[in-house]
């Protein structure tokens, strides 16, 4: 969004930092950042302070003044916006929304997606080969899958 020169919504800016940034409200407070790496994919950088760089972004509702980042962020904290009383990893199901918790979760998704039609070329094969030979022909154990 900084370095695009687009102008845009407050509530778009918000709406990304909410989804990048968590300011975790501790003993000694924690920030955490959300990065995308072509190579890696999704990760957070997580320490005491946000170092970030002085980024501007043109807000529409400001005329398409630049604002700084930083003060976006600030306003997001002050607004209760991306504060968390602690961070934790709990996945949940596809299926399911994303549980709405005072934590900030720090699981991003499963890469996996469920299919809907099961290849029966590509189980059947894996199928045998579980029957066969990690069960070792058991028709007892074969049932548990």
């Amino acid at each position: 969004m900084c370095t695009s020169g687009k102008k845009y919504s407050r509530s778009e800016v918000y709406k990304a930092i909410q989804s990048t940034v968590a300011y975790i409200l501790k003993k000694i407070s924690i920030w955490i950042l959300k990065h995308k790496d072509s190579e890696n994919g999704l990760y957070f950088d997580m320490g005491p302070e946000l170092k970030i760089a002085k980024f501007e972004i043109k807000i529409i509702e400001y005329g398409g003044e630049a604002v700084k980042l930083k003060s976006l962020i600030d306003q997001a904290v002050i607004k209760g916006l991306i504060v968390y009383a602690d961070y934790d990893f709990l996945p949940y199901p596809i299926s399911v929304p994303q549980p709405n918790t005072e934590f900030f979760n720090l699981f991003l998704g499963f890469l996996a997606k469920p299919m809907m039609d099961i290849n029966k070329e590509i189980m059947d094969p894996i199928l045998w080969h579980v029957k066969n030979i990690v069960y070792d022909g058991n028709e007892v154990l074969n049932e548990y899958i």
